[in-house]
């Protein structure tokens, strides 16, 4: 019970922070420490972890990604393919309403942390900041960002998901699909019918849509490249970034301040403090204590896999995580000694819900950032359409779902 407290505390602190409209980058690396102290964490382990972080591999592969996202983005700004990308969407069927959900989702399909940040220029570009909130803008761009990951088969996620539960990951994407559908239609009730429908153009698509691949073919290239080759994404967005700079020889002029804006002291901050954060977690045993508890008073066992895997989900923000420490932990429920796709499906869902609403989710945090929204507002305007979701899946759990389907 003293781990619920301990943590509880941290996530009110958390949450309070927020409300006061503080930089997460700031909450994150004073949570991290008041962990290490509720835990009795000693100093010279504390100062070990901070000094340790900032040269892990998983860090620095991090940061630099996420440093080349941020680059790929401003550049295309800067050289007038968003632009392009406007023009296009505004004859699409739809117009910028169908472009709002389609273009996230396109970018939702490179499985690379922080990806959001790199949609996010294009729904600023799409949707008009005089026209919509900050708040509207970041849940647009967050909720079609993500609407994939529960079924795309190259998602880490998905992969670990498989390789735990000895399952194929065609299987494992099968089983998740119907949370991304619905996810489709939540989205489109809840935030893209409110998007203006008009477009200039003569309703039609195909001729548009190749005017979009033409505007965002870096990012189309780094998913190519990183889903043919099996290289990492800080490669393939590297590898896009060179090819465009070598097509369209930007000035010197124009490379400089994206670059600046790339090398922001506040990005490093946020995600040294989002990674700081989940190794607390790690040394303090905080997460792994969690199972020991539910099993102690007596739950039932779908209780247990939600309560374990939504905090999972909501304490790391990562979809890794959640899988890599949960699915062990409740092995007997999930995979051992048999495999139970129905227990399968509820704990990624479970874990998932945790993430999307997790202040460490590195999507919604960059992605907060960029718009410079409120996040206490955009909490307030995901929370329906996540509950949807919620009830939508626990339906069809409580239903039997696959029922022997596959």
């Amino acid at each position: 019970m003293a781990d619920f407290i301990r943590l509880g505390l941290i996530f009110i602190g958390i949450i309070y922070a927020i409300r006061r409209k503080i930089f997460v980058g700031y909450i994150l690396f004073v949570a991290a420490i008041g962990l290490a102290a509720l835990y009795l964490m000693p100093l010279g382990a504390v100062i070990s972890a901070i000094k340790d972080t900032v040269i892990s591999g998983e860090f620095l592969y991090l940061y630099g990604t996420i440093i080349l996202i941020t680059f790929l983005g401003r550049l295309l700004k800067e050289i007038n393919y968003f632009s392009r990308l406007v023009e296009a969407a505004r004859r699409l069927i739809g117009g910028p309403r169908t472009a709002a959900a389609v273009l996230p989702g396109l970018v939702g399909l490179m499985p690379m942390p922080g990806g959001a940040l790199l949609s996010a220029p294009l729904v600023a570009e799409v949707l008009p900041k005089n026209k919509y909130s900050p708040e509207f803008l970041t849940i647009v761009n967050y909720w079609s960002r993500h609407v994939v990951e529960f079924c795309w088969p190259v998602y880490p996620g998905l992969i670990l998901s498989a390789a735990l539960t000895s399952q194929p990951v065609g299987r494992i994407a099968l089983l998740q699909m119907p949370l991304t559908i619905i996810m489709i239609p939540t989205g489109i009730f809840f935030f893209i019918r409110k998007i203006e429908e008009k477009g200039d153009g003569s309703g039609t698509i195909i001729m548009p849509f190749k005017k979009i691949l033409s505007a965002i073919w870096p990012i189309l290239l780094a998913i190519a490249v990183s889903a043919a080759t099996g290289l990492k994404l800080f490669y393939a967005v590297g590898i896009a970034i060179l090819v465009l700079l070598i097509k369209e020889r930007p000035s010197l002029g124009k490379v400089k301040p994206v670059a600046a804006e790339a090398f922001s002291p506040k990005l490093f901050l946020l995600v040294y403090s989002i990674i700081l954060f989940q190794n607390i977690l790690e040394l303090t045993g905080a997460v792994s204590s969690l199972p020991s508890l539910t099993v102690k008073y007596g739950l039932p066992p779908a209780l247990i896999i939600f309560a374990l895997t939504f905090t999972v989900g909501l304490l790391t923000g990562m979809v890794n995580a959640f899988v890599g420490l949960a699915y062990p932990l409740l092995a007997g429920y999930l995979y051992k000694p048999d495999v139970n796709l129905s227990n399968i499906f509820l704990t990624f869902l479970s874990g998932y819900l945790g993430m999307i609403l997790s202040p460490t989710h590195f999507c919604l945090v960059l992605t907060n950032e960029y718009f410079k929204s409120n996040l206490g507002k955009v909490y307030r305007m995901i929370i329906p359409p996540i509950l949807i979701l919620f009830f939508g899946g626990v339906l069809l759990y409580l239903a039997g779902f696959p029922w022997k389907l596959f």
